[in-house]
């Protein structure tokens, strides 16, 4: 019977049960495509990541990201989870950092993990690509519609949105504050006709922490429907193009600036991602990306039946 090593890790937070609920399954080489998205779809979480050898020469392992419905060629919250996944397997002791490059679909990631407990690890890896925007924003009267706010609700922000990449589309959608953020109350149909098409792109509504205009501190909520994702709790990917924007929009100066973006919140599983950006000559020339992951479950996936 063939059996396959699996853990589930919740992502981007330092606590069981919150975060990003998260599929690692070992020794992944000799699934295909086929397999790989039906784990996946069986799991049902927002991605399941395949660990495997890698194709490449200069590559630790090689990472495939799955969500339920289709293959993703980058996320954050896999990388993160797989590079904990790693760092604990690796029998590293308490405190110790694990590096590894790992070749994904976008291209190879240099991450590194470190060791905090017997199932608890963080990690941080160099974004594989520099964010840029690659299309405008829909009209706000249709956005407003498919979340269920009003236009104004969309104005009077610190940044004015974009569609922007760091390797997955995500539409940055800013609202006025928390308030209206919290107040989202998705239109599914409404939604799929505004982000939808050819080339449907999920939206990453985000707002200022707080009022306070110093602060680098930003509250996201992030809808993929069309990847199977209604809501996800915490999603890397976005926050990566989401430094893209900050960085153009957000009035940064020249050197190194943290943000950390809180995601979740509303659905009760609260997320922390941690964003490092390095600004040269007025542009973005380093995106790293940090969290914290628990693992909450193992055990053994029999694979021998999977058609």
């Amino acid at each position: 019977m063939t059996t396959h090593r699996y853990a589930i890790f919740d992502v981007f937070t330092d606590q069981a049960l919150a975060g990003n609920p998260l599929a690692v399954v070992f020794g992944a080489d000799d699934l295909d495509d086929v397999a790989m998205q039906a784990i996946a779809g069986e799991f049902n979480l927002s991605e399941t990541v395949f660990i495997s050898e890698p194709r490449g020469r200069d590559a630790d392992y090689g990472l495939r990201i799955f969500t339920p419905r289709e293959e993703l060629p980058f996320a954050g919250h896999p990388t993160i989870g797989a590079t904990i996944a790693l760092t604990l397997a690796s029998g590293a002791s308490e405190g110790q950092r694990k590096r590894f490059v790992l070749e994904e679909t976008v291209g190879d990631i240099t991450a590194d993990g470190r060791v905090n407990g017997p199932r608890h690890g963080s990690a941080r890896f160099f974004a594989p690509k520099l964010p840029e925007q690659v299309g405008e924003l829909p009209e706000f009267d249709g956005i407003a519609a498919a979340l269920g706010l009003q236009p104004g609700d969309l104005l009077d922000t610190p940044v004015r949105g974009g569609i922007w990449s760091a390797g997955v589309p995500f539409a940055i959608v800013p609202v006025r504050d928390p308030a209206r953020l919290a107040a989202i109350n998705l239109d599914l149909s409404t939604f799929e006709q505004v982000f939808g098409g050819a080339e449907p792109v999920c939206a990453l509504v985000v707002s200022k922490a707080t009022l306070t205009e110093h602060t680098t501190d930003w509250r996201a909520r992030m809808f993929g429907p069309h990847l199977g994702i209604v809501e996800d709790p915490a999603t890397g990917g976005a926050a990566a193009a989401f430094a893209g924007l900050i960085s153009e929009q957000g009035g940064l100066g020249e050197g190194e600036h943290g943000v950390d973006i809180y995601q979740g919140v509303e659905m009760g599983r609260p997320s922390l991602i941690r964003l490092r950006l390095k600004h040269e000559g007025g542009k973005l020339t380093d995106l790293m990306l940090g969290g914290d992951a628990v693992k909450i479950a193992e055990g053994e996936l029999f694979t021998g039946d999977i058609r």
